[in-house]
């Protein structure tokens, strides 16, 4: 087996804007730097590219134009490469919600950037081996969204709210690590799935939030080489507040670290019992689905315009307003959305990426279901169509089901998409186990449910 790693820089100039909150955010400064970070998996009979980017979204018209750089620069097959956005709410201007515009210069740059990353990680492959763990971290993840006395959904009521009842879904404590190391031992790079929202930072500074600490954690202790691709989980649901607490806030660099930290402690303890191979089966499918989006009813249009004139109606109902009616003119024109499901399969670990913020629940069946003895679910991934909630969630409410361009499709998109992922697993062979790799778990067998769903500390 060949392995490279590589990154590139994709820190926009101070100045540009900074999506993923409902106003628009000017940045004044970089506390972080943001890249392009990519794997190149090579078995002599197949190649794998798996890239992670420091934004919110990746678009997908800059997935297809990274993809066709690379198969014209070094041949890897457009349907190889996986491109996950880290969902960094800190991160460039590449997506447009809300008041937040996508700067299409910066898109055109990132999509480069990412093919430079891909090439270089294939010229500077060297012979590696690979190992395949399950790590644990139950202690820094919540739901964000609860169910109140009054039986509806609330998405963070706010901490020690009286009126909570219990939380309305669950996390996932699962750490899922690809580790990578040399002839010489000298470690490679890590792949690391997680699912948690990275809205620790927040402010005005560009920051690839928490993910910038686990690659930091991992550098300090295996040497500047090594990188870290991180693939956001399905957290569409999960953040790292923990509404049922009374403590701090868990916004800001020291809360950042913490996690960052925690999660490179458990990447160190699982290589620490890793049995490491050579020479990894690799498979690849993917398929485009047609996801319907929701219309818009001409009473919620007449109520949006008229917010847009009451100048006395709350910003965020106005920002609503605005939403409805770009979206209104977008559904006319386009009526459903094209979602890529794709899997990537390294032995006996399978990555499914997903094009859009699936909630934890749909991510546990995908696993639960799947027929590898490992499996990650990437997010946010070869695209971005919005909000994949559960049913459940349509029926209780909150800010995640809101209608608006972040929440446009109808409410059994999610369950589509794990439908789809869950044909293309079961498509794949899985090899069967060989003596010379074993996957290390450090909290339960990865085919049994996980000891805790919620990470509630009480």
């Amino acid at each position: 087996m060949l392995v490279g790693f590589a990154q590139t820089d994709i820190t926009p100039p101070i100045g540009a804007a900074i999506p993923g909150g409902f106003q628009e955010r000017i940045s004044t400064g970089i506390h972080d730097p943001l890249y392009a970070t990519a794997c190149v998996i090579d078995n002599g009979q197949m190649v794998l590219a798996i890239v992670s980017v420091d934004a919110l979204s990746v678009k997908r018209s800059i997935v297809e134009k990274a993809r066709s750089l690379v198969e014209s620069r070094c041949g890897i097959p457009a349907q190889n490469i996986l491109i996950a956005a880290t969902h960094t709410h800190c991160g460039g201007p590449i997506a447009n919600v809300f008041e937040s515009k996508a700067n299409e210069n910066y898109c055109e740059f990132v999509a480069d950037k990412i093919s430079q990353a891909i090439v270089k990680a294939f010229e500077v492959r060297v012979e590696a081996q690979l190992s395949i763990s399950v790590g644990h971290e139950s202690r820094v993840a919540f739901n964000r969204r609860f169910i109140m006395s009054d039986g509806r959904h609330q998405t963070h009521p706010g901490k020690g709210n009286p009126n909570i009842v219990r939380p309305a879904g669950p996390t996932d404590p699962n750490v899922g690590i690809l580790a990578f190391k040399g002839k010489d031992d000298t470690m490679l790079g890590f792949i690391v799935n997680f699912a948690c929202h990275c809205t620790v930072m927040n402010g005005t500074e560009f920051s690839a939030d928490y993910p910038f600490y686990l690659s930091e954690t991992l550098r300090k202790q295996f040497g500047d080489q090594c990188l870290t691709v991180f693939l956001q989980g399905a957290s569409g649901d999960v953040t790292q507040v923990a509404n049922t607490l009374q403590r701090e806030p868990e916004f800001g660099e020291e809360w950042a670290w913490r996690i960052g930290t925690r999660l490179g402690g458990e990447v160190i303890k699982a290589v620490a019992l890793a049995d490491f191979s050579e020479n990894p089966h690799l498979q690849s499918i993917r398929s485009i689905l047609q996801l319907h989006r929701r219309q818009v009813p001409e009473k919620m249009l007449d109520r949006a315009k008229q917010t847009l004139k009451d100048k006395s109606a709350p910003e965020v109902e106005r920002i609503y307003a605005r939403e409805i009616l770009l979206l209104a003119e977008e559904v006319k024109e386009r009526p459903f959305l094209n979602a890529e499901v794709q899997v990537l399969a390294i032995e006996r670990c399978a990555i499914v990426a997903i094009p859009g913020e699936l909630f934890c629940q749909l991510g546990l069946d995908i696993k639960r279901a799947s027929p590898f003895p490992v499996t990650f679910v990437a997010t946010c991934a070869n695209g971005m169509v919005g909000y994949l909630p559960t049913a459940d969630a349509f029926t209780g409410g909150g800010y995640e089901v809101r209608l608006a361009r972040s929440s446009q499709l109808v409410p059994d998109a999610g369950s589509q998409i794990v439908g789809v992922a869950l044909q293309l697993l079961h498509s794949l062979a899985v090899p069967k186990p060989r003596r010379s790799i074993s996957i290390k778990t450090s909290a339960w067998d990865v085919g049994a449910s996980p000891p805790e769903l919620t990470g509630i500390e009480m």
